[in-house]
C-alpha cells in the first residue's frame, strides 16, 4: 500500500487526525511523497476545529511516528503584516501499510 492508502484505510484514534491526514495528502500529489508546506490556517479552516485541537491532533501523529513535522518560523517586517508560520509536514506511514 501507498501513503494515499494509508491515509484512507488506518485506524486513526479519532476523525480529526484523518482530516490533517488528509488535508496534508492534499497538499501534494496523490502519491503521499515529499514534504508538504501547509499554513497553520488552512489546516484548522479545512478540519473545522481550533487551533488547539489541531495542534493537539498533529502532535498525537508525530508522536505515533505518522507524520515528521519541520517548523518554518513567522517574518516580522517591523510593519503591521505579518506573515504567518507555516510548517512542512512528511507522511511516514507504519511499515505494514507500505
Amino acid at each position: 500500500m501507498n501513503h494515499s492508502d494509508f491515509v484512507r484505510k488506518y485506524s486513526f484514534d479519532n476523525p480529526l487526525q484523518r482530516l490533517v491526514m488528509l488535508r496534508i495528502l492534499m497538499g501534494g500529489s496523490m502519491d503521499g511523497e515529499g514534504e508538504r508546506v501547509i499554513d497553520h490556517q488552512v489546516l484548522y479552516e479545512f478540519c473545522c476545529c481550533s487551533k488547539q485541537a489541531m495542534f493537539k491532533a498533529i502532535k498525537a501523529l508525530e508522536r505515533a511516528g505518522f507524520l515528521k513535522v519541520r517548523k518554518i518560523g513567522a517574518l516580522d517586517t517591523g510593519l503591521a503584516v505579518r506573515v504567518e508560520p507555516a510548517r512542512g509536514y512528511t507522511i511516514t506511514p507504519v511499515q505494514e501499510f507500505l
